[in-house]
């Protein structure tokens, strides 16, 4: 059986509201996993649960963000074999935390990623190969050699893996965390196994109704730093998205206060490339 440590992040919400804290509170009582809660709340929870020896809570009401919390989670797993994170919204599955716990590994797989859905629609993993936009190609499921990325919710990395690429990636906190991971593992030719098993993960908190134009801009800084600093051959393609997201801002009611931002963004993106 493999050793599997998770690190599950929240914000915002208690422990008990959380949809994969019953299956993970099984799995404790059954010697099953290790766990990390990391708490980005601004105000501490109590929860007997936590008093648990398998299981550690850390609340960080600095709201450090994921790349903190994974890294935490990573110098508690270095005797394990898997590292999996989790998010608050992410419906957990007895079926796939038991393949996480009997897959065969070799070093060549680096990441283990169910098929995830958000309102009828996989959202991941995809290919990454060509500029990820509203038009995903999915790259099917069996051991995957090709680029790809997959969302942070649902992972299962090894932990060598892990060492190889020095942890999280501290410049991108929130946002693009994801990108990163996935564009580290290609370089470092790591094989990436996508199973059959689905997950449900909401991702309404990204939609621009409830989005703020400081959540935005956060998104904004990360997709260029991540375009500038490591994907660059996708430099252009990034350059067309801007500009064309910025039209379909101007153009509709309930996304028109972020477009000036978009455009700046697309100014500055370009300004950089000449």
């Amino acid at each position: 059986m493999n050793r599997l440590f998770v690190t599950v992040v929240l914000y915002e919400k208690k422990w008990q509201e959380v949809l994969a804290a019953p299956l993970l509170e099984n799995a404790i009582y059954n010697k099953k996993i290790q766990l990390l809660i990391y708490d980005n709340s601004k105000k501490k929870q109590e929860d007997d649960f936590f008093c648990h020896s398998e299981v550690t809570y850390v609340h960080d009401k600095t709201n450090s963000g994921l790349a903190e919390a994974y890294n935490k989670g990573f110098s508690l797993a270095k005797e394990d074999d898997l590292l999996l994170l989790l998010d608050q919204d992410t419906v957990f599955t007895e079926a796939y935390l038991e393949l996480l716990l009997n897959q065969p590994l070799d070093a060549t797989i680096g990441a283990i990623v169910p098929l995830v859905f958000s309102q009828g629609k996989q959202i991941s993993p995809v290919m990454s190969d060509r500029y990820i936009n509203r038009k995903l190609v999915y790259p099917g499921v069996g051991r995957k050699t090709v680029r790809l990325m997959a969302i942070n919710s649902g992972t299962a990395l090894s932990i060598k893996a892990l060492r190889k690429i020095n942890g999280f990636n501290r410049n991108f906190p929130l946002d693009f965390l994801d990108h990163w991971l996935f564009y580290r593992l290609y370089q470092e030719e790591y094989a990436i196994l996508v199973t059959e098993e689905i997950i449900e993960h909401d991702l309404s908190v990204m939609h621009y109704q409830s989005m703020t134009k400081e959540r935005y801009d956060q998104i904004l800084k990360s997709e260029t730093y991540f375009y500038r600093e490591y994907d660059k051959d996708k430099q252009k393609d990034h350059q067309k998205q801007l500009f064309f997201r910025t039209i379909n801002q101007l153009l509709s009611v309930k996304k028109r206060p972020f477009y000036r931002r978009t455009w700046a963004e697309y100014r500055s993106f370009r300004k950089g490339q000449s």
